[in-house]
């Protein structure tokens, strides 16, 4: 009943369309970029036509323009007249307007949030101390607090990640709050190279600790203080013994093998956690701070995190389709994101408003292919006419097109070939583990009932 009830959860039902809907608010933008650069040269615009299928409404505005509003929220387009006779730079402008505001939108729906809630931050608070690893060696502890690096401040996880973890294999002076004592400590943290379960390739500086202050599922856990736990009922009953206590959790690592974190459980966080009725019960926080949080900062602050997230979330979709085996999940979503119950509303906004400027980099990457009937292949087509100061015939036009989608394609192909083997094994292991975790989900589903 409860993987019925997680298959048909109101979100899961709602995204599909929605994200359909942002899709077209994306390709809408997208058009109106070229609008706005048609009118901006005085170009002179036919027609704009909003949706496809049936004409629902249209009308003339004092320009001239025919609007069209159509039933289905499938596409946009705008007409321009005589085109080709303006001069290149304005045509290629006006081509490139569409991407460019796709893009640029970002920064400004990103900082507007921020000005009004806050960034969606995870607190630069150690949650778990991995066993025998860099920061346990080094004296670091669960709670601590990290403020700066070389005297220069953290506001959260973010910066730590951006500021310490660039520095790479090499030793910093951190500066630690612990409790109401403020320390420095000299810190080298290690390297790691590996697979994920996924099979994605990741390397970066390992410090040996668990920054997640996001709730963990029960099924993560692997084993607790050395004792095996294969179910959710054994690791909540060990789980709500140790609660307000130093506790040695295994956390399935990202290879599939337990990585053992020292955590201090804390009661007002797991509130829940022997609550059959409530979310929380299948779910434990292993830090102090129940969930992420939104970061006040000031304007110029706001700004500069905004315009490194945007630039982020365009650099890192630019690299899916080189990745497709399988899609980095990173890439397309932002794992600071709240989720906190009190702020349900808020959260479901911010997610929206995520989802949206991803569609929207996506509307504007695929339009800078140099395939037909994008901006990309126009331009393309645009220049070759300039260079050889003549029209370009259809037939040729379609070899032009032709060898740019074998480019494309072959691109795609021979950078995903190395991962397609790690992409079968995680996938097969993970069906392996569905398989074998069956019976015991059903068991305890019985002695819950």
């Amino acid at each position: 009943m409860d993987m019925l009830t997680e298959a048909f959860k109101i979100e899961y039902i709602l995204s599909p369309p929605v994200f359909v809907l942002l899709i077209f608010l994306a390709l809408l933008l997208h058009e109106m970029g070229h609008y706005l650069a048609a009118r901006l040269f005085g170009m002179r615009v036919e027609s704009v036509v909003i949706g496809g299928g049936k004409t629902l409404k249209h009308w003339d505005d004092r320009h001239g323009v025919r609007w069209s509003l159509r039933r289905w929220p499938l596409g946009a387009h705008v007409h321009l007249a005589d085109f080709a006779a303006n001069p290149f730079w304005q045509r290629a402008t006006t081509i490139f307007a569409g991407p460019f505001i796709n893009f640029t939108i970002l920064p400004f729906l990103f900082l507007g949030f921020y000005l009004v809630v806050g960034q969606p931050s995870t607190p630069s608070v150690l949650v778990g101390v991995e066993k025998g690893l860099a920061a346990d060696t080094a004296g670091l502890k669960p709670g601590d607090r990290f403020l700066a690096v070389n005297g220069e401040p953290f506001s959260n996880f973010q910066d730590i990640w951006r500021i310490a973890y660039s520095k790479g294999v090499v030793e910093s002076t951190y500066t630690i709050q612990r409790g109401e004592k403020t320390f420095d400590l000299p810190f080298t943290p290690s390297w790691a190279e590996y697979k994920d379960e996924d099979g994605i390739e990741r390397k970066n500086a390992r410090f040996g600790v668990t920054w997640e202050h996001t709730p963990f599922k029960l099924s993560a856990i692997m084993n607790i203080n050395g004792k095996d736990v294969r179910d959710d009922a054994n690791a909540r009953k060990l789980l709500l013994k140790n609660l307000g206590k130093e506790t040695l959790i295994g956390l399935k690592g990202p290879d599939g093998e337990p990585s053992s974190f020292k955590v201090r459980l804390s009661k007002a966080a797991n509130l829940y956690l022997n609550d059959p009725d409530h979310e929380d019960f299948k779910r434990i926080y292993l830090g102090s701070t129940a969930d992420n949080i939104y970061l006040q900062q000031s304007f110029s602050e706001h700004l500069i995190d905004a315009l490194r997230y945007a630039g982020s979330l365009i650099t890192k979709i630019s690299g899916v389709p080189f990745q497709l085996f399988p899609i980095d999940a990173q890439a397309i979503k932002d794992v600071h994101a709240v989720g906190h119950p009190d702020t349900k509303i808020i959260n479901i906004v911010y997610n929206y408003m995520h989802l949206f400027a991803v569609a929207s980099v996506i509307v504007g990457l695929v339009n800078l292919l140099p395939l037909p009937g994008l901006d990309g292949g126009q331009i393309l087509i645009q220049i070759i006419e300039r260079l050889r100061k003549q029209k370009i015939e259809l037939k040729t036009k379609a070899k032009i097109f032709g060898a740019m989608f074998l480019i494309i394609y072959l691109s795609v192909l021979f950078t995903n070939l190395d991962n397609v083997p790690g992409y079968i094994d995680s996938r097969t292991k993970k069906v392996h583990d569905f398989i074998d975790k069956t019976p015991s989900m059903k068991k305890d589903e019985q002695g819950n009932g």
